[in-house]
């Protein structure tokens, strides 16, 4: 009987201790599974942080990079500071005329063949005051608009540097028109010329596809200027004008 007692009392021992062995290997099965699949997540979310912070690194690197396709557009305020000369009107001896500096604004179209060749279309107007000189100094022969539209071919250097200068080489045709004399009962015309045109300047990328620009072009630009009416007679005059430029802009 003591015996029976004694086996049985063994028998519900090792029932219970393989019962709460069970239980905590179920208990852990569970937990590795769980622990395993946190772990994963982690690694994903770390991994695609990474490849966030790459693909913005990359992204801010291409911003200021040019290729080719590229468009630029820029506005800019302008000085125009003409380095001009002039002959004597022929009615009027020991005389000549002088072109006074002016300030206006500029539209610039450019585009990129390549990385490195590009085209641009420059698009400005301003007006200018018309001087006597010598016999006539101190005189104001009168006020004319100018209208250059300009054409170049650009080379830019270090295109995927945030600084990139370019120079520039091509041609112009300036418009004179709304002339008006200061002379009395004398009427003013200027005729339209084609000249060459060289520039230089550059591009500093400041935020994303937005820059600053710096530029300098020089215009040949000559006229023939007649007077016509109480004083008559012509004069050969070139105006030649530095055209310096600073604004903003932007690559597409």
């Amino acid at each position: 009987m003591r015996k029976s007692r004694h086996w049985a009392f063994v028998a519900l021992s090792l029932i219970a201790w393989n019962t709460g062995y069970c239980d905590s290997s179920d208990d852990q099965g569970m937990e590795l599974p769980q622990k395993k699949e946190d772990s994963i997540c982690k690694e994903t979310q770390s991994t695609t942080k990474e490849n966030k912070a790459v693909c913005n690194e990359a992204k801010s690197v291409s911003y200021h990079n040019t290729q080719s396709g590229d468009w630029f557009t820029r506005l800019r305020a302008l000085y125009v500071l003409p380095d001009d000369s002039s002959g004597s009107i022929t009615t009027i001896p020991n005389s000549g005329v002088s072109v006074h500096p002016s300030w206006t604004g500029e539209f610039d179209l450019g585009y990129m063949f390549s990385r490195n060749l590009g085209a641009g279309l420059i698009l400005g107007t301003c007006k200018n005051s018309l001087w006597g000189k010598k016999s006539l100094h101190g005189t104001k022969v009168g006020t004319v608009w100018l209208l250059p539209p300009t054409l170049v071919l650009q080379w830019r250097f270090l295109p995927s540097s945030i600084f990139q200068p370019y120079l520039g080489l091509g041609v112009n045709y300036t418009l004179f028109y709304s002339a008006h004399c200061d002379l009395p009962d004398t009427h003013l015309h200027l005729s339209n010329s084609w000249r060459p045109a060289v520039q230089g300047g550059f591009d500093l990328f400041v935020y994303q596809d937005w820059l600053l620009n710096v530029d300098v072009k020089y215009l040949w630009v000559g006229t023939k200027a007649c007077l016509s009416g109480a004083i008559h007679g012509s004069v050969r005059v070139d105006i030649n004008p530095w055209v310096i430029g600073f604004g903003f802009g932007r690559k597409w």
